[in-house]
This record gives structure tokens, sequence and C-alpha cells, in this order.
């Protein structure tokens, strides 16, 4: 059993210590001393695989998570032969967040039983994790279903790895085999919603995601991803409660909820107290979400309350210029030790769920951000002998982004349809991307790249001022865009950012924007194709200023 006392825990380290030098004095040759350091761990905790087990649960339910995976380690080094022993050091690295390092063991003891119980099934979870090769993980899965078409893991994961491959077919019917091995399995549920999302199947993609929440009631995962459906189907008062677990449930943000020194503000009465709110998960989400301020500071004000605001720095002056004159102060970065003193707290996503958002209700329609004059004027200047429409492009989102495969177009594409047009001068707006910009020259379509010159938020939004028409996939990009006012085209995969809802081409949070969605799961021709055309058309009737 895991160590609960001083004793206990003294043991357990004796333990460990005798285990350290039976490996060394092994890998030194030395026989003896290695036996008797063994039975010398032997009497104080047995060695048996169960026993092993449990000491190594233990240990990681008190968050001993170094320990855990020492141990595990120390024991893969004794028993080097036994697929069990280096099964048992990857799953520890694996349970510690450490995937990249649980291949190695993975891979010794798939060379020494490759039918072991769950082998290839979290060798594959850790490569995906890493974002090795999917091809790899592939091959690995079907063995795994193929020898052991009960175990639902390796279908709830195979669906995965199809759905990364956007094989989206395969994808379905993994899913559909995982739920019918495990129907009473939330996480089987769960991860076919995913992929029923994909298929645009949004009634099933629902039932899915309910029953996968009705089956686990305590699991954040199943909020958060629940909430996502609701969100995009529209259904605000369904959907701000459930978005409430994102910090625990959301791949993205799980377990990364900064440490506040007081209590998250639930609406309590503010009278003499002071609220802090700050900017969290991307940048999009707050140059979408920061529209709530003057609505929060209005509350605070009119409580007796004082409002202090805490943002991201890459911003620059954007916010402080357009928001806040709203606060009591306003400051960007920092750690949780340099905010100012408060009372609660809130994170900025907060609001919509504090104020009972629905569409009708959405604060500040567009344009509730403006950028610099001075720097705007200055781009004018530099454009003023540029007669044609004048048009920003960005074509993909973060590439560490889980869903940037999806939503992301090859500049190939925008070079195939925009380089004939006529009337049109193309604008990067995606920093970083020299390369990209290169490529597209070469494949036709010529694009002038001043990105190097934005070094923020706010200088991004003055160029971007000075421009006639913004192109973008889903990203910061398309939120500043709309911010601002300014004419924005989003592009839109099948499954997208619930911000943009379902079935429409337009935004009640961004009424200068224009949506365009694909038809079906993968499908950018179709996109692009109404794109050009409507490009096309507003290049025939633009008339420089």
């Amino acid at each position: 059993m895991p160590p609960t006392s001083k004793t206990e825990a003294h043991a357990s380290s004796a333990f460990v210590t005798s285990l350290r030098r039976a490996a060394a004095a092994r890998e030194s040759g030395d026989a003896q001393t290695a036996a008797s350091c063994l039975e010398a761990a032997a009497r104080l905790h047995p060695l048996d695989d169960a026993s092993l087990e449990l000491l190594i649960t233990g240990l990681f339910q008190q968050q001993r998570h170094g320990e855990a995976v020492e141990l595990a380690a120390i024991i893969a080094q004794l028993d080097s032969n036994r697929a069990v022993a280096q099964f048992r050091h990857g799953y520890a690295l694996q349970m510690a967040n450490r995937h990249g390092e649980a291949i190695a063991p993975y891979r010794r003891a798939l060379a020494i039983d490759p039918a072991m119980r769950l082998l290839r099934n979290n060798l594959a979870c850790a490569l995906l994790l890493t974002g090795a090769d999917t091809d790899e993980q592939l091959t690995l899965l079907q063995d795994a279903v193929r020898d052991a078409p009960s175990e639902v893991e390796s279908w709830i994961n195979l669906a995965n790895a199809y759905r990364t491959k956007q094989d989206l077919p395969r994808s379905i019917e993994a899913g559909a085999r995982a739920v019918q091995s495990a129907p009473d399995n939330a996480l089987a549920h769960n991860n076919y919603a995913l992929t029923l999302r994909e298929a645009q199947r949004w009634d099933e993609a629902v039932q899915a995601a309910t029953t996968a929440h009705r089956l686990a009631p305590q699991d954040p995962s199943m909020h958060s991803n629940l909430a996502m459906l609701e969100l995009m189907r529209g259904h605000y008062a369904q959907g701000w409660p459930l978005h409430e677990a994102r910090w625990d449930g959301s791949m993205e943000l799980g377990g990364h909820r900064p440490a506040m020194p007081g209590p998250v503000w639930r609406g309590e009465p503010l009278a003499g107290k002071t609220l802090l709110v700050w900017g969290e998960q991307g940048m999009g989400d707050v140059l979408q979400f920061c529209r709530y301020i003057p609505m929060l500071a209005k509350r605070v004000h009119d409580e007796g309350g004082r409002l202090v605001w805490n943002s991201f720095p890459q911003l620059g002056a954007l916010l402080p210029r357009s928001l806040a004159s709203h606060v009591d102060d306003y400051s960007a970065g920092g750690g949780v030790e340099s905010l100012p003193p408060f009372d609660f707290e809130i994170p900025l996503l907060s609001l919509p769920w504090i104020f009972d958002t629905r569409e009708d209700t959405i604060p500040a329609r567009s344009p509730y951000l403006f950028a610099d004059p001075t720097a705007g004027e200055l781009w004018k200047k530099r454009f003023a002998g540029e007669s044609r429409l004048k048009v920003g492009l960005t074509w993909t989102g973060s590439l560490g982004h889980q869903r940037n495969p999806f939503r992301r177009v090859e500049l190939e594409r925008y070079a195939a349809h925009f380089g004939g047009l006529q009337n049109v001068a193309f604008y990067s707006l995606q920093p970083g991307a020299t390369a990209d910009v290169a490529a597209a020259r070469a494949a036709g379509l010529p694009m002038a790249d001043y990105t190097a010159e934005l070094a923020t938020f706010d200088d991004t939004a003055a160029f971007i001022d000075a421009l006639d028409l913004v192109i973008t996939v889903c990203t910061s990009v398309a939120h500043l865009s709309g911010a601002l006012g300014q004419r924005t085209w989003v592009l839109l995969d099948v499954n997208p950012h619930w911000v943009w809802l379902l079935d429409r081409a337009d935004s009640p949070w961004y009424p200068s924007a224009t949506l365009y969605r694909q038809p079906q799961f993968g499908q950018w021709e179709p996109v692009l194709e109404a794109v050009t055309r409507d490009l096309a058309t507003l290049a025939g009737k633009h008339c420089p200023a």
C-alpha cells in the first residue's frame, strides 16, 4: 500500500534506496551486492507485480509523480527483459505527462511481448501526444483492435487517429465500434461526438455528448465538450454554465488556470470591493470578449466597487486606447504576484455567463476596438499610390492548435484561385511566414509582406485599418478585423469554433463579417470558388478613394 505515515514514508524511501543500489550493483557486474540489496528491499515491501503496481499508484495519488516515475524506472532497469516492467515504466511516464519519454520503454516492451494488453494502444497515444507520424499510430491501433476487438480504448484512439488523418468514414466506424463495445463508457461516447461533429451530424453529436455527460457527470471534459456543442448551436442558456468547466475539461486549458490569491466572483455584491478581470486563452478570445469590459465596469461602479483589468502585452496599446477608460486600473503581462490587490477575480470568458448573454444581448457590436489613427494614416499614405482593392490574407492559425490541420487553407489554394484576379492587391497578415509568401509569389500570387513591421496587435490593427478587406481563416486576425469593424471574410471548416455558430453567412458577434463554410468535411474548393467569385465582383466595383 502507499505510505501514509512518516514511518511508512521512511520505509518507502529505504525501499527505493535499496532498489537503486541493487540496480547500480547489477550494472557494475556485482551480482552478490545486487542480490543482497534486493533482499533488503523485499523485507521492506513485496516485489511482486501487484504490490509494485499498488505502490506506484499510491505515489501518483499523493501527487508524488517524480518518485513514482523513478521507482518504475529502477524496476524496469532491474527487469530489463520483462515486458511488464518496461510497460509499467512507460505508463508511469505518461501518468506524469512525460509522453515523449514514454515511447522508448513502450518500444522495449513491444520488442519483448507484442501481444501485451494495451501496449500498442498506449504507445500510439504517446506518439499522438508528441505529434509523431500518424501512420505508425494507425498501424499500432489497427493491430490492437484486430487482436483484441473488445478493447474499447483502442477503438477510441483509432477513431482519434483516423480523424487526425482526416479519414472521416473510418473515424466514424471506429467511434461507433467503441460505443458498441462499451455502451457505458463515457469517453467512448464523448469521442464519438467529436467525430460526428466533423460529419455535421449535429443531433447525433449532441446525443452522444449528452450521454457522455450523463455517464460521467463529474468529469469536466464531458461538461466542456457538451458546452462547445451547445454554444455552437446558439443554445447559450445551456452552454454558458457548462463552459465554466473549461479550465479542467479543455485539452488546451486543463490544469493551467492560474492560482489566484482571491476567490472567483460569482456575482457577489461589490460595494467597497475590487474586482480583477483577466485575459485568458488565446489572443482571439481576448479580442472577442473584451467587449464586455464597459458593461462589467458599469455594474461594478454602480455597486460602489472598483474594476482592475490585466491582459496580454502582445496587444500593445489597442486595449487601453479603446477600453481602459472604463476601468480603474489596466495592466498587461506579469505574473500573479505583480497583480494589484483585489477582492474577487474573474476570467474574461466567464462574463457571457455572468451576464446571461443571448444572441440579441451580445454587447458592443463592432467596432469596439480602435486602431491608432496616426499609425493608420501613415499606412494609408504609404498605400496612396495603390488604386486596386487592398486585401489582407491569412491562411493558417497557430501551428500548435489541435484543430489547425482542419481550419487552415493551403496557400497554394489561395494562389490557384486568387492569382489571376484583376484590380486586387494582396498583403500578408501572417506573421513569420516569409517562406510561405515567397512560395505564393512563385505560384503566381503577388503578395506584399510588411509583417516584419508589425510588432503588436495594435500595429496590425493600424495596418488592417488601411485595407479594404481581410480574408482569413479562423484565427486571431478574424477577431481583430471584426472588432475593428473592417470588412472581413472568414473561411470556416465544417466543425468551426463555436463563436461562428452553424448554417449562416453572418455573425452576431461581428456584423462586418461574412462567413464562407465548407459544405462537407475537407472540401475547401467550393469555399475558394465562392470567395473568388465575390472577390472578383467586389474588385470590379472598387474605385480608389
